[in-house]
C-alpha cells in the first residue's frame, strides 16, 4: 500500500476532488509531456496476469499521433498515469498507478481520442526467444530473472522483492520469455509483475501470516459501498503432484504430497474426498526439489477460498498484493486483494476483489 499524506488520510473519507494526470516519457526517460489531465478512463491491475496492469484513458482531439514523431505515438510513448485528490490550493496528493506503453490510439466521432496501453512487461513477453535461451546454473534466482527482463527491456527498473532468493538449476527455453521467468519465479514461489511506477518486482503471494496494511469498512464513516462474498471449492485440492523432466532424458520425477492430517477438514479421502492436482515444472531437478515444490503447492491450493468482490470509494493508494482488513454488515475478514480496478474519471467507484483461505469461520 502506498504511502499518502496526513491530509490525505483526513480528505480520503469525505467528499473530493479527484485528479487523473498522464506524463509521457520515451523508453530512456526523455520527456515528451507531463500532467495531460485525464478526461475519462481506467486501469485494471489483476496479479494472476503476466501483463498485470492494462489502461484505457481519453484525451481531446489535439493528441492523436499521426506521425512516429508524435507525442503519443506507439511506437515510443511510455506513460505514467497518476490519480489523487486535488485541494482547493492547487495542491495534490497523486499515485502512480500505471507505466507502460501505448498500443493503441483511436480517434472517435465525439472528438476524443480512446488510447489503450499496457504494462511494461507486455514489452518483455512479447520478446519470444530467437534461440535456444539458457540459465546460468547456480546464479541467483532473482538475478537470472532480472537478466531475462533486462535483455528484453533494457530500461528496467526494478525492486523491491520479497522473497527468500535461490540458486537456479540449468535449464533451457527454446521459446517464450514469459513461460520462463515464470518458471524462475516458481522457483521462489513468487511472481514476477510490474507496479503502478513500472518497477519490476518478484514477490510471494501467500494467503497466511500477512501484515494488514489498512482497512475498509461500511456504515456512516466507512467507504464500502458494496460487497459479495462467495465461499468457493474451486482450485482446492488435497493431493498435489509434480512431474519434473530430468536433464538425462531419463523417467520423469514424481513427487506426491497429500493432507493425510486426520484433523483437517480437507485430509485426502475424508468429507472433501480426492482432489489431485498434477504439475509440470522444469525448475525442479531433483526429487527432493520436486517433493518440496509439491508441499508448497499443497500449501497453496489446500483450503476452501473466501473470495470479496468489492467496490469502495477510490483509494489510489491500494495495490494488487496489499492485505486489507474489511468489514461488510456485520462480517469481518482480512483479504489478499487479487485485483484492483481503477476509475480515473470523477463519479465511479473504485473496484476490488481478494481472498482468504478457510481456516476458522469469519468473525462475526
Amino acid at each position: 500500500m502506498l504511502t499518502g499524506s496526513a491530509l490525505y488520510e483526513a480528505a480520503y473519507p469525505y467528499p473530493h476532488r479527484r485528479v487523473a494526470v498522464v506524463t509521457v516519457r520515451t523508453p530512456d526517460g526523455t520527456l515528451l509531456a507531463e500532467d495531460v489531465p485525464v478526461q475519462t478512463g481506467s486501469v485494471s491491475a489483476q496479479l494472476q496476469s503476466r501483463v498485470t496492469r492494462s489502461a484505457t484513458f481519453t484525451l481531446s482531439a489535439d493528441w492523436m499521433p499521426l506521425t512516429s514523431a508524435d507525442v503519443f505515438s506507439p511506437h515510443r510513448a511510455i506513460v505514467q498515469i497518476s490519480a489523487g485528490v486535488g485541494y482547493p490550493n492547487g495542491d495534490r496528493d497523486l499515485f502512480p498507478v500505471f507505466t507502460g506503453r501505448v498500443y493503441s490510439a483511436r480517434l472517435g466521432a465525439d472528438g476524443e481520442v480512446t488510447f489503450r496501453a499496457d504494462d511494461l512487461a507486455a514489452d518483455v513477453v512479447v520478446d519470444d526467444f530467437e534461440q535456444p535461451y539458457a540459465s546460468q546454473q547456480g546464479a541467483s534466482a532473482v538475478a537470472e530473472i532480472r537478466r531475462m527482463i533486462s535483455d528484453a527491456y533494457p530500461h528496467a527498473v526494478f525492486g523491491p522483492d520479497d522473497v527468500d532468493d535461490a540458486s537456479v538449476p540449468r535449464l533451457v527455453w527454446d521459446d517464450d520469455r514469459g513461460k520462463a521467468l515464470d518458471d524462475m519465479a516458481s522457483v521462489l514461489e513468487a511472481r514476477w509483475y510490474t507496479l503502478g511506477n513500472g518497477s519490476f518486482v518478484v514477490r510471494r503471494l501467500d494467503y497466511d501470516g500477512i501484515t494488514v496494511l489498512g482497512s475498509l469498512t461500511d456504515g456512516p464513516t466507512g467507504t464500502l459501498t458494496s460487497a459479495d462474498i462467495e465461499v468457493t471449492a474451486d482450485g482446492v485440492y488435497n493431493s498435489v503432484v509434480v512431474l519434473a523432466d530430468r536433464l538425462d532424458g531419463d523417467t520423469p520425477i514424481r513427487a506426491v504430497e497429500r493432507n493425510l492430517n486426520a484433523v483437517d477438514p480437507y485430509v485426502y479421502g475424508g468429507d472433501f474426498g480426492k482432489r489431485v492436482l498434477k504439475l509440470r515444472l522444469q525448475t525442479a531437478t531433483t526429487p527432493n526439489e520436486a517433493q518440496r515444490a509439491a508441499r508448497s503447492q499443497l500449501a497453496a491450493h489446500g483450503a476452501l477460498v473466501r473470495q470479496w468482490e468489492m467496490d469502495c470509494v477510490p483509494d489510489y493508494r491500494i495495490e494488487p498484493g496489499d492485505t486489507l482488513d474489511v468489514s461488510w454488515r456485520g462480517l469481518r475478514d482480512t483479504q489478499i486483494i487479487d485485483s484492483v480496478t481503477y476509475p480515473l474519471n470523477t463519479g465511479e467507484a473504485m473496484s476490488l476483489s481478494g481472498r482468504s483461505r478457510i481456516e476458522s469461520a469469519p468473525t462475526p
